[in-house]
């Protein structure tokens, strides 16, 4: 076997790449496999769908917390320590989902395994860059992506084949076998590199982004179940505010902050976390109410809605590949755009299945979801990446991360208030529109903004200009 300018056999470089392509993996399944099982959750735990979408979100809400600080960590403590560490705090979590005898615990559980994978996704493509020599970096990272793409997208669909035949439990079991052979390829095969940073936590920043994210998910969760105008909302909504305007002006004076606030200036930097944001929204909302609307509406089984959103995940995998090359000709701009397109013509399919009851228009309604999360999922992080100095582009992937999981979690608070305040219907026909408002917004977005493929002019740290080219 051949040595690598990293030091490094092709063997177990190709090992190493496994193990984390595996953690990685497991990070991005693990956020869309559950959709297909609430239902199943729903029923046999004796919950709502307003509760049991915590599920959910409340990985979202882990995730979104704690994203940055998690990559922030693994440059302190070295990444495959912290990496290794991450998953077995994900197998464990895993376990008790699994094992958990109310709703409760199963939220709990999953908000441990949402902080866990923030540690994997962000511990997974730094150390595949850093296994790989010069020259094959880029394409290691770019499959690594695609890894992460199939997982998202095949999540519902493995939900669907698991739980009729194992349970919902099952859609938790199955982390553990993975996750086990990820701790033993990356311990054989991935070398430790030397912690590269001696920057602080920044925890008044984290503590901030923590209350602040977690008031946001219950403002817009807690009106299901007490009314807009209780208490409790209207504390969490004012706790938001407040550490929001908290987390602004702590970071504004850190020295070496969490989210450098002067770069939100930049206007594509705006729109591509606007982007993140409304696409995890789309996705984890339909993904939340279509499962539980297929089963109340057309009686159909975990297994027929799993084969069914095959539409979705099948027409995503088809297009990714075409959408890289797109990218790599053209820029992110154009494909953001004609994706944000794509999800406004799902929402309104979705919209007029629900009016109609036909199964059929929905479907049509799903290829165009699949091709819109195509669209942007990648050229999303492109835009951010091409809106900063290069030094910055660690802070423009935690970014792009945090508001992407961020989008998620409201995405998922809002749509199941709709889908529960009505009969099925008008549930997904009230998630339709809210769907159809966030795929306008984001399109609008992008529409203001300039083809990046051009050079982009990205201000420096010190205020001075840094030309990039894309």
């Amino acid at each position: 076997m051949s040595i690598t300018e990293t030091g490094v056999t092709t063997g177990r470089r190709t090992a190493g790449f496994v193990g984390l392509a595996t953690a990685s993996f497991l990070g991005c399944i693990d956020l869309t496999i559950v959709s297909t099982a609430l239902p199943a959750i729903t029923r046999e735990l004796g919950t709502s769908i307003s509760v049991s979408q915590l599920v959910l979100s409340g990985f979202l809400t882990a995730l979104a917390m704690f994203m940055v600080t998690a990559g922030r960590i693994g440059d302190q403590l070295g990444r495959r320590t912290v990496l290794l560490a991450g998953l077995g705090v994900f197998v464990l979590a895993s376990v008790g989902a699994a094992l958990a005898p109310g709703i409760g615990w199963l939220i709990v559980a999953r908000f441990v395994q949402g902080a866990s994978c923030a540690v994997l996704y962000t511990g997974t493509s730094t150390l595949v860059e850093q296994l790989f020599p010069e020259g094959e970096r880029g394409r290691a990272v770019g499959w690594l992506y695609a890894v992460n793409g199939v997982g998202l997208a095949i999540g519902p669909v493995l939900g669907g084949l698991l739980v009729p035949a194992f349970g919902w439990a099952s859609v938790f079991w199955i982390n553990v076998p993975f996750g086990l052979v990820a701790v033993g390829l990356i311990l054989g095969a991935v070398p430790s590199p030397a912690p590269e940073s001696d920057r602080g936590t920044d925890v008044p920043g984290q503590a901030a982004l923590a209350v602040a994210v977690a008031a946001a998910v219950a403002f817009v969760s807690l009106p299901a179940s007490s009314g807009w105008l209780s208490v409790p909302v209207i504390t969490s909504g004012v706790v938001a505010v407040a550490a929001v305007t908290l987390l602004v002006a702590v970071e504004r004076r850190s020295s070496d902050p969490l989210l450098r606030v002067d770069l939100l200036a930049h206007p594509r930097l705006r729109a591509a976390l606007l982007s993140d944001f409304f696409l995890a929204a789309f996705y984890t909302s339909a993904l939340l109410v279509l499962p539980q609307y297929l089963a109340d509406r057309h009686d159909l089984g975990e297994r027929l809605i799993g084969v069914s959103l095959l539409l979705v995940s099948g027409t995503m995998a088809f297009a990714s590949p075409r959408v890289g090359r797109w990218v790599d000709h053209g820029g992110p701009s154009r494909p953001l755009r004609f994706g944000f397109a794509s999800l406004a013509v799902s929402a309104g399919a979705l919209l007029a299945g629900a009016l109609s009851a036909q199964l059929a228009v929905l479907l049509v309604g799903f290829v165009f979801f699949g091709l819109g999360w195509a669209l942007i999922l990648a050229p999303a992080t492109l835009s951010a990446l091409s809106a900063v100095p290069t030094g910055e582009a660690g802070f423009a992937i935690g970014a792009s991360w945090t508001f992407h999981n961020l989008g998620g979690a409201l995405g998922a608070a809002v749509a199941a208030a709709l889908y529960a305040a009505s009969d099925a219907d008008g549930g997904l026909t009230s998630t339709a529109v809210f769907l159809l408002v966030g795929a306008v917004v984001a399109l609008a977005a992008n529409a203001l903004i300039p083809d990046s493929h051009s050079t982009v002019e990205a201000s420096g740290v010190d205020g001075s200009r840094e030309e990039t080219s894309r």
